[in-house]
C-alpha cells in the first residue's frame, strides 16, 4: 500500500507539471486498478467509477496544449 501510495503521489505531481503526460500515467494506473477489481467479484461498483476517472484522465491528456 505504501508503494502504491508513492506512486500516486508521484503522479499527481507529473499531472501539475506535465499534464500531457501524467494524464496518460493515471489511466494507466486506473486502467491497472480497474482490471485488478473486475477479477474480484462484487467490486464493480468501485471499477465503473474508476473507469470513469480513467476517462477523465484520458480527456485531461488529449486536451493540455502541447
Amino acid at each position: 500500500m505504501l508503494a502504491g501510495g508513492v506512486i500516486e503521489g508521484a503522479a499527481g505531481i507529473l499531472v501539475a507539471i506535465k499534464p500531457r503526460i501524467g494524464g496518460y500515467v493515471v489511466a494507466a494506473w486506473l486502467c491497472g486498478i480497474i482490471v485488478n477489481l473486475l477479477l474480484v467479484p462484487g467490486y464493480y461498483d468501485i471499477a465503473l467509477r474508476d473507469f470513469g476517472l480513467a476517462l477523465g484522465a484520458f480527456a485531461l491528456a488529449r486536451l493540455s496544449p502541447a
